[in-house]
């Protein structure tokens, strides 16, 4: 009902009229029938009835919801004075949902990454296993994941991983104590060939045990998911799909449960398609499909089935579930004694009892954080970035506001005059202020969804490729974007409310026009709060164009850094020759095959491979010792194992000895030829001669390798770090990489290397062709996005602080015309009108550049760790950004203080 009376008003309202006039006219052809006149009779009614107003407002009065109908009413008004002012709407509404938009578009990032839950039962109840002691394990062979709380760490101070053996996979799937399920599980190294109706393609996927969905509580939309059966040895093998990729790989088809497929040519039988939104357990990182433990020897080499049984071998990620009434902390409890027993005794120990090894449990309601450790900095950064120009944005609409009310004294003045309470005016200006931040906001979603999807797209772009992050407007986000809305409207609205609220009454109402007289509460002032928001955005803006700064030099210095190789015409690609059959010594026959067959190619000026591409991320190392050295100890060591011209191909120089030769890929004896770099010839000989020392790897006393050459330094995985000490082995018969070296733009030959494989063999598949700067800029995804992105604020800062700049200064030149014009007309010269304005603009930014810089002084050293040569207190980027900013305020003043010069006097005496 009273939705009716509320959206039905003016019916109401004539219906009430017509009721009242009915009743009148009875009462009056009542009173004639009687013997009165009508005039007497329609007099004599009235009083009797009584008065029609105040009945009418009575009657509406009780029909009212007054808050309501008086937010109704400030909401009409506020649109008819926003339409009444387009181009301050316009400014506004843009400014706001830029600020809006951009905080919403990073924020949306955060949700994906950060702040979303796993698609499972309970998730809260879910937690990582984790060991940690005083120093590394003694393994034998160990794998270790990504993912990991808190990452994997080895050092002499601590250690700690997410990796497990077998055998205490057993201990701890058997407990119930504290678990109601833990399952296990493996990530995958790389992608998997899975054929389908002869039509072979790339996925990737997980090892798991069989209770994996069970645990997780994850069911299946088809078929049936992975149980215990199905992770027995000698069980058939049997694969879960993804619901995504079953719609995208098997176009949704209903029957697809108990389907054939090849898995790296291995047939496994389809079993079912798991809930639509389980993607697995890295959010952002989906998975194909799943595969049981006990299936991973088929299609992996790594695992072999001798491993399932060697306490020494940690290889295996464990998650479970905690029963309902067990706390972390007691589970952790009992978990670190079984665990402390089962690694400190028996005849393969893992670590001496007084490494004291415990068990933790991370929360893992989230997943395994491998995204969010990789960009949590980075968002955190971003996320500052776009918070300061959010207060950019509220100051620049609040002096908008500040000047809009000075603008409406007289209007405010007579609302005052007719009983408007101070309460009320307060009210309407900020509603004023909310419509636009609501309008503001709409926008900004826009403009954030936009922003949004393409960063997501950049990052999947740009790292490693198998990121699918989800950015689509959830409940989450749009709360986001409402709260900061409703925040902005307030924020930027209440110092142009107060204001506008404390208008003096009788010297407004004397106001003509737009009379440059203010009241008594003084124009100084007002310009003075003005003032100060315009300082407050310079300075703002100046913190971000310093820490914009500091990353474009970052990426800048990045890219010029010497690598100690030409990185120029190189093309990198992989090769998949599980489907060929070649293992062993039929692998390495293979990989020298086709290196000889690409060499010969015209256009290609060398050719190699290595076990991984130099500035990949990846590295290899491991500990040698000086066989003919007292007491030596071991000193950790990159290795990087290579083929034939490797040094030719990638240009590093060398400088002493000899590189290898064709001969030395053909002996399999020991000692066998090493190459060593700058680095470790330093930190292993010093002042001595290295040609012809013998080291023997790990713990052995025998030599198993003769320095045979000396080359130049190069970075190996990392352009950040510094030179490692690097052995070059040459390469056996192991998966690799290839590098061609180009007269030409490489990509040109990815054609005809598709065509060598093909010749070779046709089960030969190419992988990840790049050349080797794209493979750089991959590795510098992170500092790419950081400068694009603080770029685009910093522009989007710089920009907003001189429009705020702009808009009080030509306030002050309308404000002021009638005193300009007085100043021309006693003879001042057009100089030095423009001078009065100008410096009136350059004083403010002045102030704001030093306020900055002090500030930036504190802050920049937040953003260390992220630069590299170049320090958070830097004289030279802080003097270019005051010197852009100031040169930019400049402009912005101009153009005002043009304006002003062009007062004709007579006009401006005139003036109203």
């Amino acid at each position: 009902m009273w939705l009716k009376q509320l959206f039905s008003r003016h019916r109401l309202n004539n219906d009430l009229s017509e009721e009242i006039r009915e009743h009148l006219e009875e009462k009056i052809e009542e009173l004639v029938a009687s013997g009165m006149s009508r005039k007497e009779a329609a007099h004599a009614a009235r009083r009797e009835f009584g008065n029609v107003t105040l009945i009418e407002e009575d009657s509406r009065a009780a029909w009212r919801w007054p808050s309501l109908e008086n937010f109704l009413m400030d909401v009409r008004y506020g649109i008819r004075m926003l339409r009444k002012n387009p181009g301050f709407t316009t400014v506004a509404v843009l400014t706001l949902a830029l600020g809006i938009g951009s905080n919403t578009a990073i924020f949306s990032l955060i949700n994906a990454v950060m702040l979303r839950t796993l698609p499972v039962r309970n998730p809260e109840q879910l937690v990582v296993l984790k060991w940690k002691a005083r120093q590394n394990p003694g393994t034998r062979n160990s794998y270790f994941w990504g993912g990991c709380p808190g990452e994997n760490t080895f050092s002499s101070s601590g250690a700690s991983s997410c990796s497990f053996s077998y055998r205490v996979y057993e201990q701890f799937h058997g407990n119930r104590d504290v678990f109601s399920g833990v399952f296990g599980f493996v990530p995958p190294s790389g992608v998997t060939e899975i054929t389908v109706n002869g039509q072979t393609s790339q996925a990737r996927g997980d090892f798991v045990s069989g209770n994996f969905f069970s645990t997780l509580g994850v069911e299946a939309a088809i078929g049936r998911v992975l149980d215990p059966l199905d992770d027995i040895s000698g069980a058939p093998p049997v694969v879960v799909l993804s619901h995504g990729y079953w719609q995208s790989r098997f176009g949704s088809d209903a029957s697809v449960a108990g389907k054939t497929v090849l898995l790296n040519g291995i047939p496994f039988t389809v079993s079912g398609v798991a809930a639509p939104g389980f993607v697995g357990l890295e959010i952002g990182v989906p998975r194909q499909f799943w595969v049981a433990l006990a299936a991973r020897y088929r299609i992996d080499d790594r695992f072999p089935k001798e491993r399932e049984t060697d306490a020494k071998s940690v290889w295996m990620q464990m998650m479970g579930r905690l029963k309902s009434g067990v706390t972390v902390q007691q589970a952790e409890a009992a978990l670190s004694t079984m665990f402390a027993s089962s690694v400190t005794s028996g005849p393969d120990v893992l670590f001496k009892p007084e490494l004291d090894p415990q068990i933790e449990l991370p929360g893992a309601s989230r997943g395994l954080n491998s995204l969010r450790e990789e960009f949590s900095k980075p968002l955190f950064v971003l996320m500052t970035a776009v918070g300061l120009i959010l207060l950019i944005a509220c100051a620049n609409v609040a002096g908008l506001m500040l000047a809009r009310a000075a603008a409406r004294e007289k209007e405010l003045a007579v609302r005052f005059a007719l009983g408007a309470g101070r309460r009320r005016i307060v009210r309407q200006l900020l509603t004023e202020s909310l419509m636009l931040a609501v309008a503001g906001g709409g926008l900004g979603i826009l403009f954030a969804y936009w922003g949004a999807r393409s960063l997501a797209e950049f990052l999947a772009s740009s790292g490693e490729g198998a990121w699918e992050i989800n950015v689509n407007i959830d409940p989450r986000m749009l709360a986001f974007t409402v709260g900061i809305s409703c925040l902005v409207g307030v924020f930027s609205g209440l110092a142009p409310a107060l204001r506008g609220s404390g208008v003096d009454l009788i010297p407004a109402l004397k106001q003509r026009g737009s009379d440059s007289k203010r009241s008594t509460r003084g124009r100084e002032r007002r310009f003075g709060l003005g003032a100060a928001l315009v300082v407050a955005q310079v300075a703002v803006s100046i913190l971000v164009l310093a820490g914009a700064g500091l990353l474009v030099r970052t990426l800048v210095n990045l890219r010029s850094a010497n690598t100690g190789f030409d990185a120029r015409n190189i093309l990198l690609f992989d090769i998949d020759a599980r489907l060929s059959g070649d293992k062993g010594s039929k692998l390495g026959n293979l990989y020298r095959d086709i290196q000889t067959r690409l060499a010969g190619v015209p256009g290609v000026l060398s050719a190699s491979y290595s076990s991984t591409t130099l500035l990949s991320g990846a590295e290899m190392t491991t500990t040698f010792r000086i066989t003919d050295a007292l007491a030596q100890s071991g000193i950790n060591v990159a290795e990087l194992p290579v083929g034939p011209d490797f040094f030719q191909t990638m240009r590093i120089p060398a400088l002493t000895g000899r590189t290898f030769l064709p001969a030395d890929y053909e002996n399999s004896g020991k000692p066998q030829p090493m190459v060593i770099n700058q680095s470790l010839a330093r930190r292993f000989f010093g002042e001595r001669k290295p040609l012809g020392r013998l080291l023997s790897e790990g713990d052995t006393k025998t030599p198993d390798y003769e320095v045979v050459g000396i080359v130049a330094d190069t970075k190996y995985d990392s352009l950040r770090k510094e030179v490692a000490p690097t052995a070059y082995l040459p390469m056996g018969p192991q998966p690799g990489s290839f590098e061609i070296r180009a007269a030409v733009n490489p990509r040109a030959f990815i054609p005809t290397v598709r065509q060598v494989l093909a010749e070779l063999d046709s089960n030969l598949v190419l992988l990840n062709a790049k050349t080797q700067i794209e493979q750089i800029d991959q590795g510098l995804y992170q500092e790419r996005l950081l400068a694009n992105l603080s770029s685009l604020f910093a522009a989007l800062a710089l920009a907003l602080a001189c429009i705020g700049l702009y808009g009080l200064l030509s306030y002050e030149v309308t404000r002021r015309t009638h005193e300009i014009g007085v100043r021309m007309a006693m003879g001042a010269e057009q100089r030095k009108v423009l001078l009065l304005v100008v410096g009136k603009g350059i004083a403010l930014a002045v102030f704001g550049i030093t306020a900055g810089i002090a500030a930036a002084l504190g802050v920049t050293r937040y953003l260390e760790a992220m630069l590299y040569g170049v320090k958070p207190i830097d004289p030279g980027t802080f003097l270019c950004v005051a010197t852009l900013l100031l040169g930019v305020a400049v402009a912005a003043c101009y153009i005002p203080a043009r304006r002003a010069t062009k007062v004709d006097p007579m006009v401006a005496l005139r003036y109203e």
